[in-house]
């Protein structure tokens, strides 16, 4: 999930009870929705906490504010990358920490083999890490997962990267009582936040500019397929996204690639199927653009030129100069993913 982008359905297409488990199936950071009739744009909803200035909590300021909210005993974990603190039990910390160096790897090996100049910070990348999601959600004033869906209420992601602050937040999932069988879970979720995370921190993606939210939400689902346990390609195949496009493509007509890239709000409001199409199609696009070896190049180029954009009105020109005409790259995109559908029967 990006930061503060909630999600939310809007006049009769509340998630039903099938929605709401289908959301914790996917997990991977993606947002519930919002269960309300009359919601507002998340960009006129107020975030409860104090007001931040961007990348300035620190371990000490993050320290503070859970044990004010009742957290603990708060412990931490340090690796050369990465520093975990949070109430979550020092095993689980460790454990995340260790595959957060494991995915920052993977993550550099990657974009560099496609010639992206990318740097790993100086500082170690704070990572908040929860005993369960009940912790999770008094730091971002939530209820549990079980709560949410028992009462219709909104519902909390399943992680959090905040370039704001620059945290990202995650909890153990198999202290869900619906989901205590989920350790899995675990991977994905930390797998796709942890990719947002380095994606703001390594030069792949600027904070604080306009970046069209299916490029930063396409690739944290790019990051999501990984092996449970050691090293890890990052972009292996990932059959939920392609289930997706399958399925929903039935009840949901394809989203332009045009409408995906200056409209946010296909990833945020409306109806369920139709977002979870949206981050489908989102992955396929930038699973097709660092696959396809002719279309890396054009990647980099693109990515170059919204470095420094503050301005939305500029997304479609920039992707037409550098990625090339978006009619035909929306046409190319549906056949990539029947070849990729073909490739798994």
């Amino acid at each position: 999930m990006s930061p503060n982008r909630g999600l939310e359905t809007t006049g009769t297409d509340a998630p039903s009870r099938r929605d709401v488990l289908r959301w914790l199936a996917l997990g991977c950071g993606t947002c519930m929705p919002m269960a309300s009739a009359a919601a507002q744009p998340p960009a006129a909803r107020q975030d409860d906490r104090e007001p931040e200035k961007p990348g300035d909590l620190d371990e000490a300021a993050i320290r503070r504010r859970l044990e004010k909210l009742g957290l603990g005993p708060i412990v931490t974990a340090r690796s050369p990358h990465y520093v975990a603190i949070g109430d979550a039990p020092p095993a689980f910390m460790k454990v995340i920490v260790d595959d957060c160096e494991q995915i920052a790897v993977d993550f550099m090996g990657h974009f560099r083999s496609r010639k992206f100049d990318l740097r790993l910070p100086e500082k170690p990348l704070l990572v908040v890490v929860y005993r369960d999601d009940r912790s999770f959600g008094k730091f971002f004033n939530l209820p549990s997962l079980l709560d949410a869906a028992a009462q219709g209420h909104p519902v909390q992601p399943a992680g959090v990267y905040e370039p704001s602050t620059n945290l990202l937040h995650v909890f153990d999932w198999r202290s869900v009582p619906m989901m205590a069988r989920s350790g899995h879970r675990n991977a994905e979720t930390l797998s796709h936040e942890g990719t947002h995370q380095l994606s703001f921190n390594t030069g792949l993606l600027q904070r604080g500019k306009d970046i069209p939210l299916a490029i930063v939400e396409g690739l944290g689902a790019y990051g999501e397929a990984r092996k449970t346990d050691g090293p890890s390609d990052l972009g292996r195949l990932n059959l939920k996204r392609l289930d997706d496009l399958a399925k929903i493509q039935r009840r949901i007509p394809w989203i332009p690639l045009r409408t995906l890239l200056a409209d946010d709000t296909v990833l945020r409001v409306g109806r369920s199927d139709r977002v979870f199409l949206g981050y489908a199609e989102s992955w396929l696009l930038v699973h097709y653009l660092l696959k396809d070896p002719a279309a890396v190049p054009r990647f980099r180029n693109f990515l170059r030129a919204i470095a420094t954009r503050e301005d939305p009105s500029r997304r479609l020109d920039d992707a037409a100069a550098t990625l090339g005409d978006l009619d035909v790259i929306d046409q190319e995109l549906r056949r990539y993913q029947v070849k990729l559908q073909m490739s798994v029967r």
